[in-house]
């Protein structure tokens, strides 16, 4: 099932009974018994997929796929979570799932960690784990190609199962963490939600059983208690195993049953309950303020029991939801672009479902300062317009549309699929029940039933999702001076105001006209070059153009592109900068042609196309993509970006309105105060480093923006497009030559301009206070000059990798002192040669300093005494793996291709990556940590609580 959030089961078990009966009664269909006892037919399995259950109860699904090939995606999935816990448990469940990367039988302390950086999986992205309300999640991500890593990620599966440790001394370790986790969660979001969670889920314990627990429980439970939790629900009949990969199913099958059959569930197992949201007939408000919130908005959430989605009927059901909810969002979206002085930022109607118990409907969105009752009355008022009049048919053609293209390519991309997306299917299907027919299955369902669907039964959702009961009205908004925010007796005012207003129904404004008038004089490709080591062709074009193309066939139903030309906002003076920075924003809400964004939108329905113009600071360009049959359509929109962009004044001012709104209280957030002092202070203070404030909003012209992007894309001579994706030179050769041979070219001679902005030299120390919660966010950049190649930069980046890894064994697994620590390089080329290396992390206030001194005395460290081999072969393997998956991948090659274009390098040295690696070694590491950890020449930024400034 592709397009719901989240397909679950429920209790009702007369749902296809009902459905029959509402789609007689509404007269909406004329069915048959034959055609009323096949919407009754219960969805099959997908027969891809090999599922069963041993005779303990364990339930296995094992999938052979090949994308991407020699890797599999495993997964232990626990029907446990935070809402089983006790009142002086709260938070077990989360430690528990830390502590099964910190010993188990077979791997003592972080074994498991270290061996699976060691075969190329990198910590987080690979090997990680979560635990929600509900459930607990083991994921991995394991190479094929030997099959002793296979056996050992079993052995990893099982003993997360069963056999973990829980060594006191690794528990008081993780215990830090686990509470540094908390630490980096809490802020203004977290204060807000606090407040509201206990009048969301009134009555109900999903109200105080957040994961992340109490810090007070967590600085207190034992060994023993989480050895306790674990026995207690851990077990065979709350378990899956799920396996997708490249792989023999029938061997990963005889893994399973040799390491999961043996496991026992307790003599008198503690039942799995599942926890109810109780009903409520009265309207409930959750109003949360906080000084450091940054944005205000009002949502409505309606709660409803829980659909069963076992039937084609309930199937078909889920497929109204989604054009319902498709073609709201479409008319939210209009009303914000078509207002000079929108009611919202954003709005959207989205059906969910955040915890097992319930299903919601949420019609919410973000608003101005001020802007709650003006909003809440906008979003009631289109609710009931609904309700009243409904849905036009064009909307609903339209919207058709849409879902049968994306099921098409869904269904074109079967055998393109990552394994990780079927791999969450099935762990759905685990926990709630959601059906996992295969997408041959609902291809077929949706061009069978999706023309059938009338617009009457998708009307009717309207009246069953917007009522006056079971209904949460959320407030969030800063804590200020001036501002209002409405009481509950003004909040119920404007619910009846909107049940008194005089409402026109909605008019649906499209255009028949051609997206094209006609097609353009076509260019000739006048040159052709060709790179086999790396199957690109690059063709000269009559106008001056450049084109890089590399058909692949890596995916079915898509082809990338990426245009660039040297330039950018550096070109502009720095009084226009501004005008020049949100030029394309501008651009981009405007429509192209003889199309606003609305109508633009609206005419493209049904095609798989995008083409969004871009400028930077050293070049502009355009960026998107299309699938094979819409390449025409994006080649004409490219041609009309260049030659016929649109400026609209009520877009202009929408989008300025909507910019002030957002950024009106951005600097009431710690994070946002840190990363500010860190940019203009590598910039020193350069006018063009200030971050967005209303002042700089006011130099918003929408003439200077529309002329700077004219002159920007006048001239496409000096520009080079590339394309990667499913094509033939051939086939795609006409279009080429039609639409990007015919656009302008001035023929200019013309580069980027060096702006002036410089690093500061020497050590610089900054602090900001900000904040009320106890936590500091670290940041040290070193920077200095660069020599810009190919190998210096792969060997700086290399080195942040290595000292990742290290840094994070020290600060999180042996000083407990933060929940992650990132070190990363950015080697640059223009407009100067230059780097900065990186170094970020997050902790208690109290031991800023502390961990400060580790990092800069493991610098010293890596700096005298190197760094052992093992440490440079888990990057190097890390490295391989990642090449091996990324030579297969579209988007891979688009980048590379425009680092490599852009720089003037030669294009066959991708495929040379290995000759860069075998250069890695514990030594060149060395040599590169003193060079680029230059300890006089750095910035050092902390973020501490304002709490410790008084104090101080």
């Amino acid at each position: 099932i592709k397009f719901k959030e989240k397909f679950m089961p429920g209790k009702k078990l007369l749902w296809v009974v009902f459905t029959c009966l509402y789609l007689i009664v509404t007269g909406s269909s004329q069915l048959s018994a034959q055609q009323l006892s096949d919407l009754q037919q219960i969805l099959p399995v997908d027969p891809h997929v090999k599922v069963g259950q041993l005779e303990n109860g364990l339930k296995y699904y094992i999938r052979e796929n090949h994308k991407p090939e020699n890797r599999a995606e495993l997964r232990l999935v626990v029907n446990v979570g935070s809402i089983l816990e006790e009142d002086d448990q709260r938070g077990i469940a989360h430690f528990v799932e830390h502590m099964a990367f910190n010993g188990t039988k077979h791997f003592a302390k972080q074994e498991i960690v270290n061996y699976l950086e060691s075969i190329g999986m990198r910590f987080g992205p690979d090997i990680n784990a979560y635990t929600s309300f509900d459930e607990t999640v083991y994921m991995l991500q394991i190479p094929t190609d030997r099959a002793e890593i296979i056996t050992t990620a079993f052995q990893i599966l099982e003993d997360w199962a069963h056999l973990l440790t829980f060594d006191k001394e690794e528990v008081e370790k993780e215990r830090k963490v686990v509470i540094e986790e908390w630490r980096l969660g809490r802020g203004a979001m977290a204060r807000m939600r606090d407040k509201q969670f206990p009048v969301l889920f009134k009555n109900s314990r999903y109200a105080d059983r957040l994961p992340i627990g109490k810090k007070e429980i967590l600085e207190k439970i034992q060994a023993k208690e989480l050895r306790k939790f674990y026995k207690d629900w851990y077990r065979p009949d709350l378990m899956a195993v799920i396996a997708v990969g490249d792989f023999d199913s029938q061997k990963i099958l005889e893994l399973i049953v040799q390491h999961f059959a043996h496991l026992k569930s307790p003599r008198k197992p503690k039942v799995r309950k599942i926890y109810p949201v109780p009903d409520h007939q009265e309207t409930l408000f959750a109003i949360a303020t906080d000084p450091e919130a940054t944005s205000t908005s009002v949502s409505i959430y309606f709660k409803q029991d829980v659909h069963e989605d076992k039937t084609i009927a309930d199937y078909l059901n889920l497929i109204r939801e989604i054009l319902f909810n498709g073609m709201f969002n479409a008319r939210l979206s209009e009303l914000i672009r078509s207002s000079s002085d929108p009611p919202f930022i954003f709005a959207f109607s989205n059906k969910s479902q955040i915890v097992r118990a319930k299903e919601f409907y949420i019609l919410g969105a973000v608003v101005k300062e001020n802007g709650i009752l003006r909003g809440l009355e906008t979003l009631l008022t289109e609710a009931l317009r609904l309700k009243k009049y409904g849905f036009t048919e064009t909307e609903l053609q339209r919207q058709k549309a849409e879902l049968l293209r994306g099921m098409e390519i869904a269904f074109n991309e079967r055998d393109k699929t990552e394994s990780s997306v079927y791999a969450a299917e099935y762990i759905r299907n685990f926990l709630t029940g959601e059906p996992f027919p295969g997408v041959e299955y609902e291809y077929k369902l949706h061009k069978k039933y999706l023309p059938k669907i009338k617009l009457d039964e998708i009307n009717a959702l309207a009246k069953t999702w917007i009522t006056d009961h079971n209904r949460v009205v959320m407030v969030n908004a800063p804590e200020k001076p001036g501002l209002h925010i409405p009481t509950e007796a003004e909040i119920r005012a404007v619910f009846e105001k909107s049940q008194n207003e005089i409402i026109k129904p909605y008019a649906d404004v499209t255009s028949d006209i051609p997206l094209l008038a006609k097609p353009p004089q076509p260019g000739k490709v006048v040159k052709e070059t060709y790179y086999p080591e790396v199957d690109v062709t690059e063709w000269q074009l009559s106008n001056g153009v450049r084109v890089v193309l590399k058909p692949t066939d890596f995916k079915n139903d898509e082809v990338l592109f990426e245009a660039f030309s040297p330039g950018g906002h550096s070109l502009a003076p720095d009084e226009d900068f501004i005008p020049a920075r949100t030029a394309t924003s501008i651009i981009n809400e405007s429509g192209v042609g003889k199309f606003d964004r609305i109508t633009l939108e609206k005419k493209l329905a049904g095609k798989a196309v995008r083409v969004s113009p871009w400028i930077g600071s050293l070049e502009e360009g355009m960026s998107g993509g299309a699938a094979p049959r819409d390449l025409e359509a994006m080649f004409k929109l490219i041609y009309l970006y260049f030659t016929e962009p649109r400026v609209d004044s009520t877009a202009f001012l929408s989008y300025k309105n909507r910019l002030k709104d957002f950024i009106a209280n951005r600097h009431a957030s710690p994070e946002a105060a840190f990363q500010d002092t860190i940019q203009v202070t590598m910039a020193q203070y350069h006018p063009r480093s200030k971050p967005w404030s209303l002042e700089l909003i006011k130099k918003m012209d929408l003439r200077k923006s529309f002329e700077f992007y004219q002159d920007r894309f006048a001239d496409a001579s000096d520009f080079t497009f590339i394309l990667v994706g499913n094509f033939t030179l051939k086939k795609i050769r006409p279009f080429v030559e039609t639409y990007l041979g015919s656009l302008p070219a001035k023929n200019r001679k013309e580069s980027w301009r060096d702006v002036g902005i410089r690093p500061p030299k020497g050590v610089i120390e900054k602090t900001v206070w900000k904040g009320l919660e106890p936590k500091s966010r670290i940041q040290i950049i070193f920077s200095g000059p660069f020599q810009w190649s190919r190998e210096n930069r792969y060997l700086l980046q290399s080195m942040a990798s290595v000292f990742q890894i290290r840094l994070r064994e020290v600060l999180r697994e042996e000083k407990g002192g933060t929940y992650g620590v990132s070190v990363w390089a950015i080697p640059s080329h223009y407009p100067l040669e230059s780097y900065q290396l990186i170094i970020s992390f997050a902790c208690d206030p109290d031991r800023v300093e502390e961990l400060t001194e580790v990092v800069f005395d493991q610098i010293k460290k890596f700096k005298f005494y190197g760094i052992p081999y093992s440490y440079v072969k888990k990057v190097k393997e890390i490295q391989r793996r990642e090449r091996e998956t990324n030579l297969k991948e579209n988007n891979f090659w688009l980048n590379i291709l425009h680092t490599y274009y852009f720089h003037n390098e030669n294009p066959e040295e991708i495929v040379h990556y290995g000759q860069l690696m075998e250069k890695l070694t514990p030594k060149i590491v060395q040599e590169y940590a003193r060079k680029y950890f230059n300890e006089k020449n750095f910035v050092k930024v902390v973020l501490y609580p304002e709490k410790g400034k008084t104090n101080q």
